[in-house]
Formats: C-alpha cells, structure tokens, sequence
C-alpha cells in the first residue's frame, strides 16, 4: 500500500508543470501540499465537464429537453380517514376528539415495537418485547361481587321467582317459602361465580408477550391507524366508560381487540363471551383477559324467562359501569356466516342504555369497532350454511385449530376503532334526527288478492331486534326502538369504516365480473377501478401497492381451492388466467370474501335490480334488447325500490336511522344518469353541455317551486334506459352484487309449496329448502352456487311470518312452520312466488 503510494507521488511529481516560476536551485517545479489540492481539483473539475459534455451529446441524440425532468415518484396520495361519528346526530362528539394532523399519518403495524420503549442497554435490546409488556401501565379491575348481590334489582328478581314457582306448585306454606327463596338466592351466587369476569394484570401482560410471538407466525401484520388510537387515549382520560361495539368475524377479535388496547395504555374492557368458550385451559384464560361468559339462550324453559338470571347479568353490567370499568360486547351477537354484517341485537346495549337513563352512569362514550381478515383464522363455515349443526367448541378442537393456523398465512388484520361519541348526545338527538323512514318513497303495494301483509313503512327503515333482554313486557315501547335505533346506527357506522382486504376485493371482482375467468391484466385493471370507486365512496382499503401485484397477492392467499390460476404452455406472463372455483361448496366460502364489498353497492343493486320487472315485461329478457331504449317512469321506479327494501330488510341495514332512505335512491339514480345507464327522452340526443345545462335549469326550477300549488301539478321525469354497450355491462354488474339473495328469497317462497296443508320443525323446512335450491341450480333456475346458503333462507322465513304468510309455535323445544290459513293454498303461494320472482333475472315459470 505504502509502495502504491509512493508511485502515485512520483508520478505526479514527474508530470507536474507549476503555473509559477521554477526554483533558483535546481530548476525543478516545487511539489507542495497546496499543488496537491489544486491538482485534485482541477482534476475533478474535468472529470465534470467531461460528464457534462457526453450527458449533452446524449440529449441531442435522443432530442431530450433540457428542462427539469418531473419527479418520477410523486407524494402517496392520503387515504381516506374513516369511522368518525355522525354529524347530524352527534355534531359534538364529532368535534371534541377530532385530531385533523393524525388523520394524515398512514397505519401502523402494531406488532412492530416502537424504539422509544427500548431504553439503552444490551437487556432492553435483546429483549425488547418483554421490556416493552414489563412497562405496561397497571389497571385497577375492581371486583363487584358483592355490590350485585345486594342489589335491590336483584332481590325483587329473586323474589318474583318464587312467588312464581310458590304459584306454580300450589304451595302456600312458610317453610317452602324460606326453602325456594334460599334456592334462588344460591342460584344467584352461583350464576354471578359463573359468569364473573376474573381481569388479571399479570396474565394481560403475559398474554401480551405471548402474542407478540406467535401472531408473526401466521399473520403479516396487525394494523391500526394511529388518530384512532390517539381518540381512545383522549377519551380514556375523560373518566366515562368506554363501550366497544365491535363486529364479528372471529374468535380472535377480542383477543386482538384487548392487546391492541393495552400495549397503546388504554383500559382493556370486560368482553361479553358465550358460554361454549368455557373450555378447560381457554375457557380459564379468557376469564383472566376480561372476559364475562353469559349463556347463548338464557331461557332453559321454553316460553318462560328465567328472571334470575336476567337480572343477575343485567345489574352486573351495571355495577361493573359504575365501578368504572370498560366493556365491550358483539352487536350481532355472533360471528357472521355469509360475511356481510348480520341485523344487530339489542339485549346488551339495552342494559347500557338503561344505566344511562336511569343515572347509574352520567354517560358512556360508544366506540363502534371494525374488523377484518385478508384470510379468516376461524375456517370457514360452509358446513353450517349447507344446514349441518354446529360443531360445539371442546379443548381438542381448539389445540388443532391453534395448530393449523400457526402453520399457515392469514396476511393481515385491519382494526378500525370508531370516533367514540356520547351516549347522552345521541339520546338527546334522537327525537329530533330521526325522520321517517320511507320519505321520499311511495308505499308499497299489497299482496295479490287485497292482503295487506307488507310490514309498515316505518318497520322498513328500523326491523327491531327480537332478542330484547327483558322484552317488550318490561322495556317500554320507546326505549326499545331507541336502543334498536343506535344499534342500527352502530352497525351502519362499522360497515361504512371496515377497511375492504385484498382478498375482499378480488373475491368480490370475480364472482360478480369475471365468474368464467380473466387474464391477470384485466383483472388488475378491474380492481383499478374498483379502488377508485371504493375512494370515492370515502371507503378505506386494506392494501397498497400496484394492482397486479394486489391481485397475485390474493390469489396466493386465497388459494387453489377457492381460485385457479392456469398459466398458458409456452408461459407468457400477460395471458395468465384467473378463474374462480364456482363448484360447491367452495363458492360459499369464495362468497364470505367477497359479501365484504355488497355493501358500497347495495342501494346502487337494488335500483339496478328494480329496473329488470320493467325490462322484462318490455323486452322478454335482457338478451332481447339489441340496443332498445325502455322507458320506465320515475314513480315506478321508486315504487319498485321500496318494494325490494322491503323484501331484504333482514339483510342489510339500508341508512342510518337519520338518514333518509329516498334521498339516497335519488342519489343512486343520478349516479346511474352519469354513467348514461338512465337519461331523459329529450336529453339522449344531446351533448354533455347541453345536457349540463338543461339539469341545471332543472334544479334551479325545482328549488324555486317550493309552494303546495307547484308541488301539485309537478311531474316526475320519465327515464330511458340504455341496454348497449358499456351501460348494459354495468347494469347487469350491479344486478349480480345482489343475484345470490334474490335467487335465494325466489327459491324459498317456491319451498312454500311443501307447506300446504301441514307443518314442518324449522330444520326440516330448511333442508327442504336447500334440497329444492339444489334442484333448481342444476337445472339452471337459478345461476348462483352461493345461493345455496342457511342464512339467506332463515331471513326468508322471518320475512314471510312478517309478511303474514308463515306461521310458527314451539312444540317440546322445536320450533314448527306452517302457512297461515288465508295462504294456505298453492295459488296464494304462488302469488308469493310471483312477486318475489319479478326480481329474477330472466325468471322461469317454475310453477
């Protein structure tokens, strides 16, 4: 080194020629340090002008401008922040927690630990997840045993039972008095030391640790975003309870749901859980994590309540809120089946309610939550929807079902806390933001044959809950539609802030655009437009990234067994095909991802769907169209909107009970008018200018028309509908998001048939059913394999016996169907059929 030195010196020395004059001595140039740095410089400099002059040779070659290339790789565009809190019906809550500079940050992946926690030195680093857990904030968990049995809810409770069982048994004596009340006093304890929760920091803190280990093993990543956390520990410090209202979608969302809590320093809540998660080992962990168990049905006597233990949960609740504990329970009561959001059930939350109104608590700030999978942890539920039973939970199943999930990728989970907002606000604005529910919307028609059983206008918007936890005989008529009104609220609230997975996205894309195949290119195109749809929309994904590399992404984690990919023989990359599996059982299961996007398309579907009576009765088919226009008439249309609310009602929570549902049918007709699926007669011809201009007359007519006179004699627009081209793929899209329900809906009012004259237990009629969709499906009556499914066929039966048409008791535990006698008649049934088959695409007589 030292040699290699050296010549570089003498070499510079050598051909060294100085600006200035040579040394008296011996002539030679004077080699310095300064003549060094000058010849680096000049050097470099040279090299420079050399780069600059081949870089200009290069841009004259290939006619490049010389002005400032744009940056190639533009700032990410912001997501879009959801899950705050209505405005109309809690402005204030809206404004109180709102931070505007966290809603720009982007979500975190809360298994990553973050480097302030890991304090200097080798042990914090090595291992900083046990530093990380040991430094957890420490909660207070109050016991409240001994307040609820001296509740006096309770001892009333207590004592009603044995009046009841003293009346029953025809005794009348003091000593079987003293003998019963002692009997349910026991009871009581027992039930409270049962159901108890038993919250310990040390085993939260364990946990913890635990999860940070294992949860990398199977899952990519656990993401939140960071403005809802920074909400919760705002709200936290406000000394309210905190009430989560999650969604359901697997045993690990109240496992997650609390981790994600306590490592961000917020209060774990006590979690409502059912009683078949008492399992040795699991069952005694999830005490020690916060949970409650409470019984699935709490009625052992079929037809009598057991008021004991009613009122034990119940004031348990209640002291654990005034004690100052958080909670948290499902508010569709179980994990959903098909996917999309299950009608919510009140029972709980009317136990919150009732603390509030009664002034056991000042207020209660709710916190609707939502979850959401790439890949479900639980399986999937294809043998419950093709009307087995359900496998009961035991300690064996469990270990196996940990087992096959720490062996496989389930990519990520996406939990989305809502802005939480003030129980008193929302009860104090409920009278005033809670208009009728069919504005805007003309009343249904009847039944054939005068029989009026649709159900009211004011039961479309708000279906109450049937699983009230004292029912109608002790809860007063209004409560109970308030508390049905703000678990309508919740739910419509979690689904519109659900992030959409990537899984969600390309299920959905496939079953209602590609269901015999596309290439990866035009699918990843699709999905292109489905992102931009869903940003319009203010809907959050739960993915990034280029959307080809989205798509393999899914199908990776989707598997061969829901999607085949079939590559060509010579193995070019642009002609991949992707191709959904339609066979049962794996469609349903195909299907459970992709209900997670009905949803944003729902009301959009029901207008698409309502325009195929009129198409049909026009044209004979959709494929007989060859580019016709068929008018349809603007109160027609609404008329028939109303009319499909009204038969999937038990399916989807339209609005929010302060919306109202006309406006959002007038909202999804211009939509329809702005991708020209409907137009004006006089407007067909027109260009884009005229025709923006003659809406804006429209509307500036219709606001000045404001008097009963003009209101009188205005006429509602008649529409064209365009059946070619790009208009008709678009529709019939639309028409396919909600074809699985309506096949469904058809098929079960054509079972009806079987009911005639007898009656049937509910599982029989239900295989039925199912037997006669199967039958139906290969003879090609109905097109969807995901039709076939319980829960789609069960809401059909709460809808008939809403309707009048079906009729139901309870002999020894088993629940019996049979027609109602003014439908007993394969013509009434018929009729029922034809009504429901007027929403079929292109229906075949079946009867």
């Amino acid at each position: 080194m030292v040699d290699a030195v050296s010549a570089r010196i003498h070499e510079v020395y050598e051909s060294w020629n100085p600006r200035g004059p040579p040394s008296d001595n011996n002539k030679m140039p004077c080699l310095t340090l300064n003549a060094l740095k000058r010849y680096g410089h000049h050097y470099r400099q040279a090299k420079r002008l050399q780069q600059k002059d081949l870089l200009k040779q290069v841009q004259q070659h290939i006619n490049l401008k010389e002005t400032r290339w744009e940056d190639p790789f533009p700032p990410p565009k912001a997501r879009p922040f959801t899950g705050l809190c209505c405005k109309t019906c809690t402005p204030s809550s809206r404004d109180f927690l709102a931070d505007k500079v966290s809603r720009n940050l982007n979500v975190r992946n809360v298994l990553l630990v973050d480097a302030q926690n890991c304090r200097n030195g080798f042990l914090t680093r090595k291992f900083c997840y046990l530093a990380t857990v040991w430094n957890l904030r420490k909660h207070d968990f109050p016991d409240v045993s001994a307040t609820v049995l001296r509740d006096e809810r309770l001892k009333q409770a207590i004592e009603a039972a044995v009046q009841e069982d003293m009346h029953e048994a025809k005794k009348t004596s003091d000593e079987d008095l003293i003998a019963l009340r002692s009997y349910h006093s026991s009871r009581a304890q027992k039930i409270l030391d049962r159901m108890r929760s038993k919250m310990s920091n040390f085993l939260l803190k364990l946990t913890s640790w635990v999860l940070y280990k294992l949860l990398p093993c199977f899952m990519s990543s656990v993401v939140a975003h960071p403005a809802h956390i920074r909400m919760l520990k705002e709200a936290g410090e406000s000394n309210l309870p905190l009430v989560f209202v999650p969604l359901h979608r697997s045993h690990l969302d109240y496992i997650l749901i609390s981790f994600v809590l306590l490592i961000n320093n917020i209060r774990p809540p006590l979690v409502a859980a059912g009683d078949n998660l008492r399992i040795p080992v699991f069952g005694w962990l999830l005490l020690g994590l916060g949970a409650f168990f409470i019984k699935r049905r709490m009625d052992p006597v079929q037809g009598r309540r057991d008021t004991v233990y009613r009122a034990v949960l119940h004031t348990y609740m209640m002291e654990c809120l005034r004690a100052g504990h958080n909670m948290e329970f499902f508010i569709e009561g179980g994990r959903t089946r098909t996917g999309k959001t299950c009608m919510p059930k009140g029972g709980l939350l009317s136990i919150i309610v009732d603390a509030f109104l009664d002034g056991t608590i000042e207020d209660a700030l709710l916190v609707p939550v939502s979850v959401n999978y790439e890949r479900l942890v639980d399986g999937n539920f294809v043998r419950e929807q093709l009307g087995q039973p359900k496998r009961m939970e035991t300690f064996g199943s469990a270990l196996k079902a940990i087992w096959s999930v720490l062996n496989s990728n389930h990519g990520i989970m996406r939990i989305d806390f809502n802005q939480p907002f003030s129980l008193r606000e929302l009860v104090r604005s409920a009278g005033v933001a809670r208009p009728q529910p069919s504005a805007g919307l003309p009343p249904p028609p009847p039944l054939p044959g005068g029989q009026q059983a649709l159900v009211s206008r004011r039961n479309l918007h708000s279906a109450p809950s049937s699983a009230s936890l004292y029912g109608t005989d002790v809860v007063a008529e209004d409560q109970r539609q308030l508390v049905d009104g703000i678990a309508r609220h919740i739910v419509y609230d979690c689904t519109r802030a659900q992030a959409v997975m990537s899984t969600n996205a390309v299920a959905f894309l496939l079953l209602s655009r590609f269901r015999g195949g596309a290439t990866l290119g035009r699918l990843a195109a699709a999905l292109d437009e489905l992102r931009k749809e869903l940003d319009w929309g203010g809907r959050d994904t739960g993915f990034t990234g280029e959307s080809l590399d989205v798509v393999n992404h899914a199908v990776e984690l989707l598997g061969p067994g829901l999607v085949r990919r079939e590559r060509p023989v010579d193995g070019a990359t642009a002609t991949v095909t992707i191709t959904p599996v339609t066979m049962l059982p794996n469609v349903i299961e195909l299907s459970y991802y992709s209900n997670a996007v009905t949803s944003h398309y729902v009301i959009d579907s029901v207008l698409a769907t309502a325009l195929y009576p009129t198409l049909r009765d026009a044209l004979g088919g959709i494929a007989e169209t060859g580019g016709r226009r068929v008018a349809v008439s603007h109160d027609s249309l609404l008329a028939l909107c109303h009319e499909l609310f009204d038969v999937l009602q038990f399916e989807f929570v339209f609005c929010k009970p302060c919306q109202e549902l006309g406006s959002l049918v007038a909202e999804a007709i211009d939509g329809l008018r702005a991708k020209e699926i409907l137009c004006l007669p006089e407007q067909e011809y027109l260009t884009e200018q005229e025709q923006w201009s003659q809406r804006y007359a429209r509307n500036l007519e219709e606001e000045c028309c404001s008097s009963d006179e003009s209101e009188a004699g205005f006429k509602m627009p008649e529409y064209n509908v365009v059946m070619d081209g790009e208009a008709a793929a678009h529709l019939e899209f639309l028409h396919r998001v909600l074809r699985p329900l309506v096949d469904a809906y058809v098929v079960a009012g054509l079972a009806l048939g079987r009911l005639v004259g007898r009656e049937l237990a509910e599982r029989d009629l239900l295989l039925d059913v199912l037997a006669e969709m199967k039958t139906q499906l290969d003879a090609g009556f109905i097109s969807c394999g995901e039709s076939m499914c319980v829960d789609p066929v069960r809401n059909a039966l709460k809808l008939f016996e809403c309707w009048g048409v079906l009729q139901c008791h309870s002999h020894g535990g088993v629940k019996l169907y049979y027609l109602h006698r003014d439908y007993d008649s394969d013509e009434r049934v018929a009729q029922v059929f034809r009504k429901l088959g007027r929403f079929k695409h292109a229906a075949r007589r079946a009867l």
